[in-house]
This record gives structure tokens, sequence and C-alpha cells, in this order.
């Protein structure tokens, strides 16, 4: 996503893919969620990127390709089985002319999502508004302290969650001029009080397990804050689903453990408020499109 934000070439980005972080070790694996499906979503057959189910199940948001040519826009569907939905079309209220991208969204209906709209400007580029069932209404900068303070810094995506309290920050960091994909990506805690949001002093604290020097980024946190997943970039053509586990709010996470049954190209977890699905994308002959697994033990 960062190469579309900053218009990349394609000769850049192969070289830059030398030397992206990645994490080659091998790590601990996970069985939490299994067997992995693709998932319908009738009258729309494009690219499908960057899933979130919202917290009543009801609706998948998603958003298209991010190649650098393509008008990257919000589009959502609506549930009509276990692994098919409704395509509802773009998501109305929440597109401009630049990147609008990765959705997530709290049980109140306060919808964030990442735009290029103003970044250039104000190095802002998480939105929020809420969602009514149909669009989402008054989109503006998400409130507070939590912009980076250079050029070449940003919140690439968020997750927020569902009491919506607290958002879980993936800040890249890139080498200008040239577009090159992040040289370094974390995750951040920023919490609400007082209508704003403001990084939290213990946020390197909660995440010194969960932050390496390979890329993590595509957070989502479970609605009793005691499951972590997100994307880490691994070995060249693949990437690594992730979930880190505590036993409390307000302690650090666990060390992260791989979903072994999300193999290949696949990033951007989110899960279903009762925990018995995780949604994510995965490339299939060159196209991203939506999976569903299950988590284990539940039918």
């Amino acid at each position: 996503m960062l190469k579309k934000l900053l218009g990349a070439a394609a000769l850049v980005a192969i070289l830059a893919a030398l030397i992206l972080p990645i994490r080659l070790e091998r790590e601990p694996e996970s069985d939490l969620y299994v067997e992995p499906e693709p998932v319908e979503i009738a009258g729309y057959d494009g690219v499908a990127m960057e899933p979130f189910l919202s917290p009543d199940g009801r609706f998948l948001f998603f958003n298209n390709s991010n190649e650098p040519k393509v008008d990257t826009n919000l589009h959502f569907a609506e549930r009509t089985g276990p692994l098919s939905f409704k395509y509802l079309g773009e998501l109305p209220g929440a597109n401009s002319k630049e990147l609008d991208a990765v959705p997530s969204m709290d049980a109140a209906g306060h919808f964030f999502f990442t735009s290029a709209r103003e970044y250039l400007r104000t190095l802002k580029s998480t939105f929020t508004g809420d969602f009514d069932g149909k669009r989402v209404a008054g989109v503006r900068p998400a409130p507070g302290e939590i912009w980076p303070r250079r050029l070449g810094a940003i919140n690439m995506d968020v997750g927020v969650s569902p009491d919506g309290g607290t958002l879980y920050i993936s800040r890249a960091v890139f080498l200008p001029p040239l577009p090159l994909p992040p040289i370094g990506s974390d995750l951040l805690v920023a919490r609400l009080k007082d209508g704003a949001w403001k990084v939290a002093p213990d946020s390197a604290v909660i995440m010194k397990n969960v932050n390496t020097r390979a890329l993590e980024y595509a957070p989502a946190i479970s609605p009793d804050g005691l499951e972590l997943y997100f994307t880490r970039a691994s070995i060249p053509g693949g990437m690594r689903i992730m979930v880190a586990t505590r036993p409390a709010q307000g302690l650090p996470f666990g060390e992260p453990r791989v979903l072994r049954a999300l193999t290949g190209f696949v990033e951007a977890p989110t899960v279903s408020t009762d925990l018995r699905e995780l949604f994510f994308h995965k490339k299939v002959d060159g196209k991203c499109v939506i999976h569903r697994a299950r988590r284990n033990g539940a039918l």
C-alpha cells in the first residue's frame, strides 16, 4: 500500500524488494485457525484486499487493488451465507481521488480507514467517520496526537478495538525521495481520552515481543483485547499472519505464532466478534481474493 501512496515505479519496487525487511527464521506455529476457503462476493470479481468484518457480522468491507495506477477505493458487501456476500458497491462517503483503503470499525459504528488525501500536506493518513449501514458520514482525520512528525513516516493502517477505546497502528518508515517499500514498520498502541487519540506511554512495552526488524503491519484485535493478529513480512513471495496473546489487558503480548494453515502471500487478518472466523486476503494466480478460516474446534 505504501507504494500506492507514493506512486512507486515498478523498477524501483523490484530493487527495493531485495532489501525489504523480512523474517527468514522459522517461528513458533499455531493451529488456532484452520481450513481456509475462498469467499464469494456475488456481483464483484475484482481484486479484494484488506478485509474487515463488521462487529455484528453483517458487512464485509474491503478495498480493491492498491497498485499505483489503480484508483483504490473502499467497497462493501452484505453477508448471505458462511462463505458468501452480496456486493453493495463502493462505500458512499468514504472515498476520495486518492488512495482510500484498509477499513476497521468499532461496535458503535465509528469507522476508520487509511487515506492519502492529505498526507503530503499534513502527514495525516488515518481517517474516521460514522457508518450507518449505508454510508460513512462526517469523514475527518482521526483527532489527537498519533501522527508522525516527518515526511517518510506514515500511519499505514490501523485496527480499532470493538469498544472504540484503543487503536493499534502500523507505523511505517521509508526513505525519500525514492518511492521504495518501507524500510521498517512496527505496531503502536494509541488510546482515546477526552475525544482525542494519543500514543500510549507503554506502547513499546506492550509490543516488545511483537516488533522486530521485519515489517509488522495490518493489526487486528480480539474483542477482549487478549489476542492480537497482524502480518509479518516473511520469505520472498510469502507473508505470515501471526497471533500474539496475553493473559490480561495492559500486559505485553507474548511471542507471536504463525497461523500455520494460512500459507503463501497472505495479509490483513480480521476476526469475527465471536472469534469463530478469521478473514484475510491471499494472492491466487496473481490476484488477491478474500478467504475465511475457522477457529479450530468451532463448527
